[in-house]
């Protein structure tokens, strides 16, 4: 039965002498994971979304009860490893880091909200060292894109009355990466903006303080079109010492 393949290999765990795959599955430690790995190439596609075979059938094969099914598949949605669609079955999704990542973050800022703060430090660090890969790789339509974007917000502060640009914030910082082609990268960037919003950082601050913001978005957007990108990171970190400036302000910290 595959459930007893599972134990006799999650038995193996104190033992030394495996491979570097087998202590990888091993680590897994979750009966409905493992079986996506192992049994990947053998589900069916349906819509470009590989379809689970009917709980029935699962429990059959884990050898588990449908209520213990339930639960690993529940927590398999929540991290975003499969879709439940009631009445139709359960699908397994694309590979997606962001999803798990973006709930434990806002839990983590739910708890404590400098916790945020210790996320942004990260954020700035990844930024920084990721700029030059993903800026290299971006198209002259994404460059083009990248100045209409700064377009757009600088028309929304100089409008009547005056409107916060925040999606073009988000939009700008996250197209510049788009390219880069790391998804963890990309999920931990993604993430940082879902909790930007929740701690209310898209909401007012100070207008002088959007007017620089956006002059160093037009200058990272300039250096990069230029194709001057070693310019557009120095740029990019002399912006966050700007937000840094900001976030020690609003959080009370000196």
């Amino acid at each position: 039965m595959y459930r007893s393949h599972l134990l006799h290999r999650f038995n193996l765990m104190g033992q030394s002498h495996r491979s570097d795959e087998t202590m990888l599955e091993d680590a897994l430690r979750s009966l409905i994971l493992q079986y996506i790995v192992d049994e990947g190439r053998e589900i069916r596609d349906e819509g470009g979304l590989r379809k689970l075979p009917a709980m029935d059938e699962l429990c059959r094969q884990l050898g588990i009860s449908r209520g213990k099914l339930r639960e690993e598949l529940i927590a398999a949605e929540a991290c975003g490893v499969v879709e439940m669609r009631p009445g139709d079955g359960t699908y397994v999704r694309p590979f997606d880091f962001y999803t798990p990542i973006r709930t434990l973050l806002l839990y983590s800022v739910a708890l404590d909200r400098k916790n945020f703060y210790r996320y942004y430090e990260l954020r700035t660090q990844l930024a920084a060292a990721f700029w030059m890969d993903a800026t290299r790789k971006l198209t002259l339509e994404d460059k083009e894109e990248l100045q209409r974007i700064v377009e757009r917000a600088e028309r929304r502060l100089g409008g009547d009355p005056v409107e916060i640009p925040h999606k073009e914030h988000r939009d700008f910082h996250l197209l510049t990466f788009a390219k880069l082609g790391n998804e963890f990268v990309l999920g931990l960037l993604r993430a940082y903006w879902d909790a930007y919003e929740a701690v209310g950082l898209h909401l007012y601050f100070d207008y002088s303080y959007y007017e620089a913001m956006w002059s160093s978005h037009g200058a990272m957007a300039e250096a990069i079109v230029a194709g001057q990108y070693d310019r557009g990171r120095e740029v990019l970190i002399q912006h966050f010492t700007l937000l840094s400036d900001r976030l020690r302000g609003s959080s009370g910290t000196n």
